[in-house]
């Protein structure tokens, strides 16, 4: 599926952005792509080591993770997985970034497996 990359650094520079890129997620994952594989309980507002270690290092079978997260001139880029044995899928979802405010641009590719 997606290689899971170390992110930690670019969301402790962009942390505003990443905190509202995640904020969106749970607030509205009924309508993003993806959405079906985002946890009710994911939690925004963690300390980003916390987060990182809840949402992305370690064993990730079976468990929602964030894979990746990156930003470039005005548009930032999260990337997500959920996989298991025989099932999961993820998104790879677009932001247009205004200061620290983001916007849906694109709803991204899923894949399941």
């Amino acid at each position: 599926m997606f290689p899971t990359l170390n992110y930690l650094d670019v969301a402790r520079l962009h942390e505003q952005v990443f905190r509202n890129i995640l904020r969106d997620l749970k607030q509205h994952r009924a309508r993003r792509s993806g959405g079906a594989f985002i946890p009710d309980d994911l939690d925004p507002e963690l300390p980003l080591d916390d987060f990182f270690a809840r949402y992305t290092a370690g064993d990730r079978y079976g468990r929602f993770t964030i894979v990746d997260f990156a930003v470039s001139d005005r548009n930032a880029t999260i990337t997500f997985q959920h996989m298991a044995c025989f099932s999961g899928g993820g998104a790879e979802l677009t932001y247009t970034v205004h200061g620290t405010e983001v916007e849906i641009a694109r709803p991204g590719a899923v894949v399941l497996s």
